[in-house]
């Protein structure tokens, strides 16, 4: 039995005039997303500029993008793509694989904002301790700033690592490769400044139990 090409195209037309709601739907979510997204990204680098935030991190001084635009950016596409991802829903559009993709880089965001939220406030503690070790101008202050500063940002990039779903393994394994190395340095180096005294205290000792003639 021959199926009408007439009949096709009615059918054609009438499916696409019952979509049209939802096209205009996935339109006026788009743009409602877009001026979201840009109005709470401009709020959160306003907000982050008024705290002067960019100041007390590296990225302004190396001429880099600052992080207060960087957490904007952040912040605009993840609104872009949650809005993004309901226009695409079964809902609306119907395209499922493509919103579900959509929804797992969505979820995942608040992971990456989270992470580096923990790396700054370690990197800013850490930069706040050293600089107080420094102004003591002790012997070794320049030294156990370093040492504390890096210790600092061992913890919070351990920490913000399993945030991301990344075991932190790896940098525990560098840590106590970095911690032997220092040690083995050090017990070198000991060694090598004690080997004159530990020779003449060897030498008197002998001396000393040598049997008298």
């Amino acid at each position: 039995m021959e199926v009408p090409i007439a009949y096709i195209l009615e059918r054609f037309f009438i499916a696409a005039i019952n979509y049209i709601p939802n096209i205009v739907s996935a339109v006026i979510l788009l743009i409602i997303g877009l001026l979201l997204g840009k109005s709470i990204g401009w709020f959160a680098k306003e907000c982050l500029v008024r705290l002067k935030i960019d100041d007390y991190l590296p990225l302004k001084k190396r001429k880099m993008t600052s992080f207060s635009e960087i957490f904007s950016l952040i912040i605009k596409w993840w609104i872009y793509l949650a809005f993004v991802a309901a226009a695409l829903s079964e809902q609306i559009l119907g395209i499922k694989p493509i919103s579900l993709w959509v929804e797992s880089i969505v979820r995942f965001i608040p992971n990456i904002i989270g992470s580096a939220l923990i790396i700054i406030v370690g990197y800013l503690l850490g930069e706040f301790i050293s600089t107080e070790i420094r102004k003591s101008e002790t012997f070794y202050s320049s030294l156990v700033s370093k040492v504390i500063f890096f210790l600092i940002m061992y913890v919070s990039i351990a920490l913000a690592l399993p945030v991301l779903g990344i075991s932190a393994d790896l940098v525990n394994n560098i840590l106590l490769i970095i911690i032997g190395s220092i040690g083995l340095g050090l017990a070198i180096a000991i060694g090598l400044g004690l080997k004159g005294p530990i020779e003449e205290i060897a030498r008197d000792y002998m001396k000393k139990k040598k049997p008298r003639a």
